[in-house]
């Protein structure tokens, strides 16, 4: 496979990944939430989030196999292959449970319990979500820094 496509795969997915999940994140969510009623707003959000793991996870696998195809080692391929995992993770695992114990889900079972238990599991969610967001961020500037090194590190 050239080096072309698979510099152009890596920054296509890297480039596709932080800009869909800053999207959702900064524009999406808040929107749906101001204009929407809280369980439809929270239905959308849902969806969008499990687009956005799979998503993520396609896009951090396509990151590794191009980055071990370019000849790159360490960091810059574990990173996203943890982080494809964390996305898969996410959406396998945790959302299942944030929606199960949503207020809107549970109606007259709804208690101050699972209240709790939706709160603690919504936190941790928008805590990995935005972690997986930020790690992915960190991740171009480090490609970025491998194709165009700082000046005073060429010499």
């Amino acid at each position: 496979m050239s080096q072309t496509v698979l510099r152009t795969s890596l920054w296509l997915a890297l480039g596709g990944w932080v800009g869909a999940w800053a999207f959702f994140a900064f524009v999406v969510s808040r929107i749906a939430f101001q204009v929407l009623p809280g369980d439809i707003a929270g239905d959308l959000a849902g969806m969008l989030l499990s687009i956005l793991h799979y998503g993520g996870a396609a896009a951090a696998f396509v990151v590794v196999g191009a980055g071990i195809g370019l000849g790159h080692r360490g960091w810059v391929v574990g990173l996203p292959l943890t982080l494809g995992l964390l996305c898969l993770g996410s959406e396998l695992f945790l959302s299942p449970e944030v929606g199960a114990v949503r207020p809107t889900q549970l109606g007259a079972e709804n208690t101050a319990e699972t209240q709790q238990r939706f709160r603690t599991l919504h936190a941790i969610s928008l805590g990995l979500f935005m972690a997986i967001h930020l790690a992915s961020a960190v991740l171009v500037w480090g490609y970025a820094r491998r194709e165009h090194p700082p000046e005073h590190a060429q010499a």
